[in-house]
């Protein structure tokens, strides 16, 4: 299974559900355009323009730069993973891993070039995004407001809404959507019984009342959040301890119906919001503390709050929407006048006493190393002056296969340097050629005597070296001119100082560097260094030194014993103490600066010019600029992505951008309309839930009418309810643990770690930007280093094997049968399983196959279930 969710995983979008063009604009152009554009546009470097799709697809002198749909097979990609041979792209430094992911994305989705509309773009004043929200009145006609506008847009194509959904099936679709849990059996007989006008609109309010309502929508808004436990790093992630909480006040918000213009204002300026609200609202300012830096906030901010990709115009004028760049660095001086802030949660007292005793530890692990460090300075200066020796000892382990033991007694010398000099002789790719004549001479099998003369030679060489830096601090450097310099103890740095000439000092590193400078060879840190770690260094130091040694140590295992447990904190920003507004990066690149960029909001949303944020960071300012009823998209976004995920499909089908090139409304005076009703309920979410709910339009069956289906196979006039392929990660996994009487309920808290004994719902499992969960990544779990407006659905034979092999899945299956192993016969348990599973009855011909598959001799419950489990009935909807 290891393997299969690794392919799985592979095979994984890494943007969301971004359209191909904003794909393309967000994480492609940017890209080109700081890195390529330099050499590959009019000058054609290698005959390669990269500034068209066609110059791209016709390539270079190497051949065409890329094969759409095949990025293992394209030289653009081959060159910025640097895996070429000749290859490696862009010359000067390795793009980040993000950026090489975005092209990857782009090329397997066919490598789609945006180009400029035939028609002339819709200007701010015309375009149909950025007019005032209206109300507009419902046609005359049946039903509820929404009701009314989806049979009006119908009866223009001449077509009519299918049934209703009988109410097993609407049950189970509304506890899904609003709790991300299925129904009981005993909460399905209750409504089924329940023939009052109100039973839905009960169970509606039952739900949304439900604690597991904000465990359900919370998980939606940390999509777009990027929400992770940790950031992204080289090979794991660095921890957030209190990534958390953020988590938890999400969910809080969403349970207590927080006003949505309020949540929004928390996350972005919680800190200088009233101080009577402070308090409550800080761990909203996660949303930005637990991500990256300023670019992406920019970014995300337009596309999550405002439905605009702003992130476009870093670079040049959005191509396709009014947002000059100067309105991208607008923006941008706003977050690059914030910081990062671990606000306290504990009494002044106790965080100062932490403070003060790590700064104990710290100066004790100081002391510590300047005492290694001195004393490695001097046993290098005198395992110098053996240099030749130790050679010839390497030279016999390497050509005579003689034992390092042996040698050492022989030549009275160290093993452990003559291995390592032995290995250092033997390694390849170093950073100088000084060493090119003993190379030679063990490449040749040189005798004796040039071997022993190449050696004295190198000793006199690196003697030289070690004389000239005579003195030198932090062994990195050559005092100029003798003066003493000035340490700075915060970064443990001398000032005015020289470097060694590099490749001298490359020979240097070799020797005598440090453990955590580089890793030269299979063993760690320079031939004749010897560090702290496992006290290499104990060996070589007199007793006096040695007992020093031993008790700076024991004070510091004290100190580290004694130090206070970790306080409580927030993850949240404030304004720096130097507030100034960013100068525009001239095609993004921050060593080409333009002209200031003054903090304000998007001139597009504005009336007229709009004025320059005056109070600190503005952070607050664009806050109440966002969540304002003036601003058009505001409500129309957050709306849009409410009925997103109660229909499978957004009214807006881009719902992170309402621009030029995102989707127009399929029902735009239904938008508005809601969009209205949610300012008028006093921005309520799950007022704005009850009234779509409630709607005859969501309580449609899925049925097939052919009529329909022939005018509008892809249901944007909603003459249906979209068949929903397949549950969510979350849903799937919180659904197997539910139904086998194993899930955890227990809310909030520190993230648990993906783990067989973790029963805890999904939406509090530990989340890794660098190393994703891959039974979560089979199942379309979203990339966090990214914002996701909507889940993709794979659908293949992995699922199907996951299901079939999973040791998890086979676990449920066990406890499941174990529950149902407690009723009287066969027959029961069958109608029994379905209840649980599909909320619905067996059919006769399904209890007959069941019967005849337990009739066996090894009457297989656990396997039974399984399979019921395995099924598509069980992880969809409808």
């Amino acid at each position: 299974m290891k393997a299969i969710w690794a392919m799985s995983v592979s095979l994984l979008p890494l943007f969301g559900a971004d359209s191909s063009s904003t794909l393309f604009e967000t994480q492609v152009r940017p890209v080109l355009a700081s890195q390529c554009y330099g050499c590959h546009t009019h000058t054609k470097m290698g005959g390669l323009r990269l500034d068209s799709r066609d110059a791209v697809l016709k390539g270079g002198n190497s051949g065409p730069a890329i094969v759409p749909g095949d990025p293992d097979n394209s030289l653009l990609i081959q060159a910025v993973r640097r895996t070429h041979a000749k290859l490696k792209m862009p010359p000067t430094a390795k793009l980040g891993d993000r950026e090489v992911q975005g092209l990857e994305a782009w090329v397997k989705e066919g490598a789609k070039w945006p180009e400029t509309p035939t028609a002339a773009p819709q200007t701010a004043h015309t375009f149909w995004a950025f007019q005032p929200v209206s109300k507009p009145a419902a046609p005359n006609t049946s039903g509820t407001a929404i009701d009314r506008f989806v049979r009006a847009k119908l009866a223009t194509q001449g077509l009519h809404q299918v049934k209703p959904a009988d109410k097993r099936t609407l049950l189970r679709r509304v506890t899904f959507d609003l709790i991300g849990l299925p129904p009981t059996p005993a909460e399905v007989d209750a409504f089924v019984a329940d023939h009052s006008p109100q039973a839905f609109a009960k169970v509606v309010d039952r739900l949304l009342a439900s604690p597991h309502y904000g465990e359900r929508w919370g998980r939606h808004w940390l999509d777009l959040a990027r929400y992770s436990d940790g950031d992204l790093g080289a090979s794991q992630d660095t921890p957030y301890p209190n990534a958390y909480r953020y988590r938890d006040w999400v969910i809080q918000a969403f349970n207590n119906d927080m006003p949505y213009d309020t949540f929004v204002k928390a996350q972005l300026a919680a800190d200088l919001l009233p101080e009577k609200d402070r308090e409550k609202l800080l761990p909203g300012l996660g949303f930005y503390a637990l991500g990256p830096g300023d670019d992406d906030r920019v970014d995300v901010t337009g596309q999550v709050f405002l439905g605009l990709t702003v992130g476009c115009a870093k670079c040049h004028d959005h191509k396709y929407d009014p947002i000059p760049t100067r309105d991208f660095y607008s923006l941008f001086g706003v977050f690059q006048s914030s910081e990062k802030h671990e606000f306290p949660l504990a009494p002044q007292s106790v965080v100062d006493a932490r403070k003060a005793h790590q700064d104990r530890i710290q100066k004790q692990k100081y002391a510590i190393e300047d005492f290694v460090n001195k004393h490695n300075t001097e046993l290098s200066e005198i395992l110098v002056h053996k240099t030749s020796r130790y050679m010839m000892a390497a030279w016999e382990h390497i050509t005579a296969k003689a034992d390092p033991v042996a040698l050492a007694a022989h030549h009275k010398l160290d093993e452990v340097i003559i291995r390592r000099m032995a290995a250092y002789l033997q390694a390849t790719g170093r950073d100088h050629k000084f060493l090119e004549p003993i190379d030679q001479a063990l490449a040749r099998k040189a005798p004796r005597e040039e071997m022993q003369k190449a050696a004295d030679n190198f000793q006199r060489f690196l003697e030289e070296i070690f004389a000239t830096r005579h003195g030198m601090e932090d062994r990195n450097y050559v005092k100029l001119g003798g003066a003493a310099g000035v340490r700075d103890e915060s970064t443990r740095q001398w000032t005015n100082l020289e470097s060694l000439p590099i490749e001298k000092y490359y020979v240097w590193r070799d020797f005598a560097s440090d453990p955590y400078k580089k890793d030269f060879f299979d063993f760690k840190g320079g031939v004749y260094f010897f560090g702290a770690k496992d006290k290499e260094i104990d060996r070589w130091l007199a007793p006096e030194w040695r007992e020093h040694l031993d008790n700076l140590r024991a004070q510091l295992a004290q100190l580290e014993k004694d130090l206070p447990p970790p306080y409580p904190f927030l993850h949240t920003l404030k304004d720096r103490k130097k507030i100034e507004d960013a100068k525009i990066r001239i095609r993004g690149d921050a060593a080409n600066l333009g002209e200031v960029a003054p903090r304000r909001f998007l001139q597009v949303l504005s009336k007229g010019e709009p004025a320059p944020f005056q109070h600190g960071s503005g952070r607050l300012e664009l806050a109440e600029r966002i969540a304002s009823r003036d601003n058009p998209l505001f409500a129309r976004v957050m709306v849009n992505r409410i009925w997103q995920h109660h229909f499978g499909q957004a009214l807006v089908g881009t719902p992170s951008n309402f621009g030029q090139l995102g989707d127009k409304p399929t029902h735009p005076e239904l938008l508005d309309y809601l969009a209205a009703r949610f300012i008028e309920n006093g921005w309520s979410t799950k007022s704005l839930h009850r009234e779509i709910l409630l709607s005859e339009t969501y309580q449609l069956s899925s049925a097939i009418d052919e009529k329909a289906n022939a005018v509008d196979p892809a249901n944007k006039l909603l003459w249906r309810a979209n068949l929903q392929k397949r549950l969510d990660a979350e849903s799937l996994r919180d659904t197997l643990l539910m139904v086998a009487g194993k899930l955890d309920l227990t809310a909030g808290g520190p993230s648990v770690k993906p783990a067989a004994d973790n029963y805890r719902r999904t939406v509090y499992t530990l989340v890794n930007r660098t190393k994703p969960d891959p039974e979560l990544a089979m199942f379309d779990f979203p990339n966090p280093n990214s914002t996701a407006e909507q889940r993709m659905v794979t659908v293949g034979p992995m699922v199907r094997l996951y299901f079939m092999n999973s040791p998890f899945v086979a676990e449920q299956a066990q406890a499941l049968s174990a529950r149902l192993e407690k009723l009287s016969d066969d027959r029961t348990r069958i109608r029994e399983a379905y209840r649980i599973l599909f909320a619905r009855e067996p059919g006769d011909p399904e209890v007959a196959i069941g019967m005849e598959y337990l009739t066996g001799k090894d009457r297989a419950w656990p396997q039974y279930v399984q399979m019921l489990l395995a099924s598509a009935e069980f992880s969809s909807l409808n």
